[in-house]
């Protein structure tokens, strides 16, 4: 008998395991984070130090329905909603505007949608909308991506709509992240690197407007140039999470004994968890923290390169990207890197929209390292 080793066999419908690992393992120590950052402030604000921990609880169950749905699910029907998900999103983010909600402005900004006690920030859905999508048009128009007027203007067009509407919300943040994203889609998608230069001064430019059109915007970034300029205004929270990461040293001061997140950051549950988390496991802990995110950066990747479909290795790949960027912009603020913004850390944040899309993001992956080709070997043939 002879060993013949074919590569074409694929091997399908099998679970990444590793990759379902490092998930389960980020949602967990993500809930454990989250509990220690928000007792305080939780049993301050309701009485109850576990208000924050049931809330994202009950949405992460939510999300990981929705994960386990499209792990599962034939992503050529998922493509077939982009145009009712681009309907749905758009009146979301129009619908922040109208003066009916429970919430209205927030920090000067009007990004949720309120009622009946539930929240949702249509803005979270829009990024996963524009990454499903740009996938969708450059797989249509592969090959035909130098056609400026019918094949690269409308997705130019709708993608930054959509940023236009969130600048409009006064979430600069996350306009800024969504051009990001956009820029690197462009890219992955072998636009013509002149056109995609021109993209991407559209980008800068909407960004300085962005800035200017706020003069609170250009303080940050003046103070985060000049950290002394306002120490107890606009980098107060940067110089306090950077306390709280110093005082962790290399082996924290232990679950739950953490002080800097008593009051000393604002926000420590939301877009500053990573300060407490490091105060309290240390150097060693928020290295493997992102130890479990490269993992996933890598086998996200991984599973998106092996795609022979144009629209499901676009897709795989911005949904990364959309992961890893978001990662590597919050800690890069946590650290005073960049100005404050306001980008959560997935699975660690608190923030139902947030929560709920990384885990469908994460669904997609899954469902993406499950259908890449796997060689195996195969048995056969005479003696």
């Amino acid at each position: 008998m002879s060993w013949v080793f074919i590569p074409e066999r694929v091997r399908g419908e099998k679970t990444d395991l590793l990759l379902l690992t490092v998930l389960v393992l980020l949602v967990g120590l993500g809930l454990v984070a989250l509990f220690s950052a928000s007792y305080f402030k939780a049993e301050r604000l309701t009485g109850s130090p576990y208000f924050f921990l049931q809330k994202q609880v009950i949405l992460l169950a939510i999300g990981a329905i929705g994960a386990w749905f499209l792990s599962w699910m034939d992503l050529g029907l998922l493509r077939k909603s982009v145009p009712w998900l681009l309907a749905v999103s758009a009146l979301l983010m129009v619908a922040v505007f109208l003066p009916v909600w429970d919430a209205g402005e927030i920090y000067g900004a009007r990004r949720w949608i309120v009622k009946f006690g539930l929240s949702f920030q249509p803005s979270e859905l829009a990024k996963l909308t524009v990454v499903l999508y740009l996938a969708s048009m450059f797989a249509k128009k592969e090959g035909r991506l130098n056609d400026v007027g019918r094949s690269l203007l409308p997705p130019f067009a709708v993608s930054f709509l959509f940023v236009i509407l969130t600048l409009l919300q006064n979430d600069y943040s996350t306009s800024m992240f969504l051009l990001f994203v956009i820029l690197t889609l462009f890219f992955l998608a072998d636009v013509k690197l002149s056109y995609w230069f021109v993209v991407l001064g559209c980008a800068v430019g909407v960004g300085i407007v962005g800035v200017l059109a706020a003069p609170y915007r250009l303080e940050r970034i003046l103070t985060f140039l000049s950290p002394t300029r306002d120490p107890s205004g606009a980098s107060f929270q940067t110089q306090a999470a950077r306390d709280a990461l110093l005082a962790g040293g290399f082996f924290g001061t232990g679950i739950g004994a953490g002080t800097h997140k008593l009051g000393g950051i604002p926000e420590v549950h939301n877009d500053f968890i990573l300060a407490s988390l490091g105060e309290e496991t240390g150097f060693w802990g928020v290295t493997l923290v992102f130890v479990l995110f490269g993992l996933l950066a890598w086998k996200g990747y991984q599973a998106s390169l092996a795609q022979t479909e144009q629209f499901r290795r676009i897709l795989g790949l911005g949904v990364t990207t959309f992961l890893v960027y978001q990662v590597l912009i919050n800690a890069a603020v946590v650290v005073g890197a960049v100005p404050a913004t306001g980008v959560t850390l997935p699975f660690f944040s608190y923030g139902g929209s947030s929560v709920v899309i990384s885990l469908l993001m994460g669904g997609i992956l899954l469902n993406l390292s499950r259908s890449a080709p796997r060689p195996v070997p195969v048995w056969g043939g005479a003696s």
